[in-house]
């Protein structure tokens, strides 16, 4: 392998990751909140870049209008899962009894209402891609050349990700949003409205995936069915980093974006698809709780 496909792999599986430690994060931050793994997280990825096609074509947005009418579109979406949903599944808890199984199948009911609603529409039969942001002749970085589109992603991905760093670290909401993840029962007491926040942080990772959907659409084939493919890698990315940990999924996404890259140039482009497995198995068995996760925590189920 020479040092040109080296340096290439390795900017193309950031440029991938970065993707990837959205989707991710989606996924962290309601696990941090509600202990629930959301397995509609990519049918809600696939929502979103359809949403970015319908703004593109239907309503003919710039790209700029078509990132927020496909974030505050999975933000409601989120929100309303929530509030109609969740919120009814907890009001129905007894003392004592664990509903994590309960509100785990909802959130796959999700997936499966958004698969069959998405359908509905007749411009979903076909695999599309979006219309690329940023067009023009390939960036070149040094010894890697990246297309415009690619370069745009990456900011992006990063300036989500630190404004969700900022917004969590430095705004009221943002603590309020953190306490409710750390002891929603302490947040509580000292007048915190945990409802509402499960609310918001429902929402904002819902719209996080939705703009990753976008992103996406604009770089690999678009399908109803992507979502699959999409739950898995971003599994992988928390699993690397830990589920419990916001800087790791970021991390976790980064690395295997690389890892999947340069499998593919070193071994074969058949053995991508293997690669999120086998990082899994070996993050599970050498580290349960993720690189940068801390210790294993036991519950009753």
């Amino acid at each position: 392998m020479s040092s040109f496909a080296l340096y290439q792999g390795l900017a193309n599986g950031i440029v991938t990751g970065c993707v990837y430690a959205l989707i991710a994060l989606s996924l962290v931050i309601i696990f941090k909140s509600t202990d629930v793994i959301n397995f509609a997280g990519g049918e809600v990825v696939m929502v979103g870049a359809y949403l970015g096609m319908a703004a593109l074509v239907y309503f003919e947005l710039n790209y700029v209008l078509v990132f927020l009418f496909g974030a505050v579109g999975m933000f409601v979406i989120g929100a309303l899962f929530d509030r109609i949903v969740l919120h009814k599944v907890l009001g129905r808890a007894t003392p004592g009894q664990s509903i994590l199984v309960a509100m785990v199948i909802a959130t796959v009911g999700l997936g499966f209402a958004m698969k069959g609603t998405v359908r509905l529409f007749h411009y979903t039969e076909e695999v599309r891609r979006l219309t690329p942001a940023f067009r023009g002749p390939p960036i070149e970085l040094g010894p890697v050349f990246l297309q415009r589109q690619d370069v745009a992603i990456v900011v992006i991905a990063v300036l989500l990700m630190l404004a969700l760093f900022l917004f969590f670290q430095f705004t009221f909401i943002g603590k309020a949003l953190r306490a409710t993840s750390q002891n929603p029962k302490a947040a509580m007491l000292v007048g915190v409205p945990v409802q509402v926040m499960r609310l918001l942080i429902w929402g904002i990772a819902c719209a996080l995936a939705g703009v990753a959907g976008i992103l996406i659409g604009g770089k690999l084939p678009m399908s109803v069915d992507m979502g699959g493919n999409v739950i898995i890698l971003s599994f992988a990315a928390a699993v690397i980093g830990g589920f419990t940990n916001l800087p790791g999924a970021v991390f976790g996404g980064i690395m295997l974006g690389i890892i999947q890259n340069l499998v593919g140039i070193t071994i074969s482009s058949q053995a991508i698809a293997v690669a999120p497995f086998v990082v899994i198995m070996l993050v599970l068995t050498i580290r349960p709780q993720g690189l940068f996760g801390g210790q294993v925590r036991i519950k009753k189920v």
